[in-house]
């Protein structure tokens, strides 16, 4: 029986770790905190899992939410103008359900599970030092701990192109659930001049039902007006604040809103990158990163959940294609280049022209609003990045997918 460890008990290292499981592995977890802990404590990020991932989830069964949580089966996105007009206003259908659960709920019960079925949990907060030492006691050690702390072991690939873009915030709320609300199943863009983005969508949270209320942006901009230490309370008022300025036909949906539970807030600070995938311990030994640990996008970009859900995927397939050989740095670099094959569109061309909407993708919007295909194949692309990457990544190839369309004639939505 093969002995692995997983430092870090997000979507990532608990799914792999899960996985592993299923499989008779010999896995030790080791995060920072209780299961218990993760429940009460405050909202770590926001979370839509889109088709491919949710299957990965229900092969080994643990979908356990798809009674409660409510099907999101499409995307609207709406741009505005400066003056406060609408420029466009559609709706991409997604081919089959996502699905948006806080990851506190899913992570705390997943833990439970893993030690219910005999899974070591080691709860202590990991450092260089206590990797040195347990890695010799380990067969492949798999850190996959977030895009801070630990990930500074993995050096940045300087090499590797990346979204030309200044510091991005996103400020996360989980508000009460509103009946009302002119989205019941769908995730709702709303494209602001001057602010970035407010995204919002129905989910599933520790009270039950709720909405994820996101509000993202250049940092130096509004974004700046969050405090850096505040109160949960606050930051929802901030938000709101923002909404009910730059975007005020959309405000009578929130006035008033109240947060879901209170500590249902998180505040962001990520913008794509890219690290190595192999970290070299003091002792001579080697680890492997996994998920946000080495490849980072912007939380507004809606791929977070789908990326650690897919790492988790890869890393396990190829594990078990490994058999009994050496987990040396061949089949690290192997793994993560399968896994950057994967995640890799949202840290480039894609994710820039997604946050900052150059004129030909202000064309496409206005040319989704007249076709409904278009307006699917854009949805859907955050199902499948790879497909997303080859039509939307350059000007040239998102003018030839709007063209084609033109020129067939295709419904409008």
């Amino acid at each position: 029986m093969r002995k692995i460890l997983i430092v870090g008990g997000g979507q990532s290292g608990l799914q792999l770790a899960l996985c592993l499981q299923e499989h008779d592995y010999d896995v030790t977890l080791m995060t920072v905190r209780s299961s218990a802990e993760l429940y009460g404590g405050r909202a770590v990020s926001m979370q839509i899992l889109f088709d491919a991932a949710r299957g990965a989830e229900r092969e080994y069964g643990l979908n356990f939410w798809d009674e409660e949580a409510r099907p999101l089966n499409g995307m609207r996105i709406t741009g505005h103008t400066p003056d406060g007009a609408t420029a466009f206003d559609w709706t991409g259908r997604l081919d089959a359900a996502a699905q948006s659960i806080d990851e506190r709920v899913k992570i705390a019960v997943w833990q439970e599970v893993f030690e219910e079925r005999g899974g070591k949990v080691l709860l202590h907060g990991a450092t260089v030092s206590d990797l040195d030492r347990l890695a010799l006691m380990f067969e492949l050690t798999v850190v996959a701990t977030g895009h801070s702390g630990l990930a500074d072991m993995f050096p940045v690939d300087t090499g590797r192109a990346l979204a030309r873009m200044p510091p991005v915030a996103t400020a996360i709320a989980y508000i009460e659930d509103a009946p009302d609300h002119h989205d019941h199943e769908r995730i709702g863009v709303d494209i602001v001049p001057g602010l970035g983005h407010v995204i919002a969508w129905p989910g599933y949270s520790v009270n039950g039902t709720c909405r994820q209320l996101c509000v993202t942006g250049p940092a130096d901009g509004p974004m700046a007006r969050f405090p850096r230490r505040t109160t949960p309370d606050v930051h929802l008022t901030v938000m709101l604040g923002l909404i009910r300025e730059y975007l005020p036909h959309r405000y009578p949906a929130y006035e008033g809103a109240r947060l879901a539970d209170d500590r249902a807030v998180a505040m962001d600070h990520a913008n794509p990158l890219v690290r190595e995938p192999i970290a070299h311990l003091p002792s001579g030994g080697s680890v492997l990163g996994m998920g946000d640990s080495v490849v980072v996008t912007s939380p507004a970009l809606q791929q977070d959940a789908n990326n650690a859900c897919m790492a988790a995927t890869i890393y396990l397939d190829a594990i078990l294609a490994h058999g009994a050989r050496p987990f040396d740095h061949d089949f690290m670099r192997a793994v993560f280049a399968r896994y950057m094959a994967y995640a890799g569109p949202f840290t480039g061309e894609l994710a820039e022209r997604l946050h900052y909407t150059p004129a030909d993708v202000l064309d496409f919007c206005a040319a989704a609003g007249r076709h409904q295909t278009l307006a699917d194949r854009f949805a859907n692309g955050f199902d499948d990045p790879g497909t997303l990457a080859a039509w939307f990544s350059d000007e040239a190839a998102t003018r030839a997918a709007i063209a084609e369309c033109e020129q067939s004639g295709a419904a409008a939505p």
